[in-house]
């Protein structure tokens, strides 16, 4: 009998220590009862380190609590811990709290397990700010393009004044040229606003469409798949070339396909299709379509008419630039992007872009 319960013990350290993530097994003190080999890795520690507070190693008031619900409502934890390691950097671990006891003592121990997470956050981050950047960019070009036709009117109307004037009225006459020059360098300003955008300048290339999606599907797939949503990718072989600005279309696919990501918080699926549509006559080459489709919350029906509309949002911290930023960078290309929503069952974004089109 005692060497079949050496041999359950054997197993049970070996099963514990074959796991990926850092385990550690603590009491309703907090304290280590035995830790296994990835979490003594990751803090340093020799040994198991039991008795050791693991108030050491992770954020104290956060682990209290944690422990503190899953003792009391009898059911595991969840939290997601920034961590200082000993290797001077830091990290973000998704930290699961699970009550459990041995013999008679019913959640009097709990099994910490600590998962790395700090690729994930990093992507999240870096696509945040990338969004933040292109919807300051689609900002700068909206101002200027909005504000720039009346004031090149403007410009326009008080030089047909100044030229109209008599030459006695020498002092309306520069009152008039100082308004000219002041429009003129506001006008100067916008431009100048709208070129560091890069909204609105386009530089053509011929190319294959999947040379802007495939990219931006590599960098969202691993970020998506942290967040347990499957991208699936369904693009014919070829596709006839067409005449496109690679950046701002990588730009309009990266904000259709972040927009999915958001859509799925519980996770789900994203499909990206691909196909040529043929024209109605011989005078027109057809259309590339490109559809972008999830399984997530869906769009409300009073909202599909009002989705592409500038600062129009229904999310609590969007400004409501990324889709009207689409559809601008689109329509340049000649072509058109619409939607097709269920409600609970997910969402399907189509561009078109046609193959003859010229910019």
């Amino acid at each position: 009998m005692p060497e079949r319960r050496s041999l359950e013990l054997q197993c049970y350290e070996r099963l514990f220590n074959a796991f990926p993530e850092a385990l550690v097994v603590v009491d309703q003190e907090l304290a280590i009862q035995y830790s296994n080999k990835n979490y003594a890795k990751l803090f340093a520690l020799e040994g198991d380190g039991a008795g050791l507070a693991i108030g050491q190693f992770l954020p104290l008031t956060d682990v209290r609590n944690l422990v503190d619900r899953a003792g009391k409502e009898r059911k595991f934890k969840e939290a997601e811990l920034k961590l200082t390691l000993p290797q001077g950097g830091r990290g973000f671990f998704k930290t699961i709290v699970i009550p459990f006891g041995l013999d008679n003592e019913r959640d009097s121990l709990f099994l910490v397990r600590l998962e790395d997470v700090s690729e994930r956050v990093r992507l999240e981050e870096q696509l945040l700010q990338y969004g933040k950047v292109c919807a300051m960019g689609q900002m700068a070009a909206s101002i200027a393009h909005e504000l720039g036709n009346p004031l090149s009117i403007m410009i326009t109307c008080l030089e047909f004044l100044r030229h109209s004037l008599q030459e006695s009225n020498r002092t309306l006459e520069e009152q008039i040229a100082m308004m000219e020059e002041n429009a003129v360098r506001m006008h100067e300003l916008l431009t100048s606003l709208s070129d560091m955008s890069g909204l609105g300048r386009f530089q053509i290339e011929k190319e294959d469409v999947h040379g802007c999606i495939k990219p931006v599907l590599s960098f969202v797939r691993k970020m998506a798949e942290k967040s347990g949503i499957e991208v699936i990718s369904d693009l014919v072989s070829e596709l006839p070339p067409i005449l496109i600005d690679v950046k701002q279309m990588k730009q309009v696919f990266l904000n259709l396909l972040k927009n999915a990501v958001e859509a799925m918080p519980n996770g789900g699926t994203i499909t990206v299709r691909s196909r040529y549509a043929p024209g109605d006559s011989s005078a027109e080459r057809g259309h590339i379509i490109v559809e972008v489709e999830d399984s997530g919350n869906g769009v409300p029906s009073g909202d599909l008419e009002t989705i592409f509309k500038p600062f129009y949002s229904t999310k609590k911290k969007g400004m409501g630039l990324g889709l009207s930023l689409c559809r601008g960078i689109i329509e340049k290309h000649g072509g058109k992007i619409r939607v097709t929503s269920q409600e609970g069952k997910g969402s399907c974004f189509i561009v078109e872009i046609p193959v003859d089109g010229a910019l």
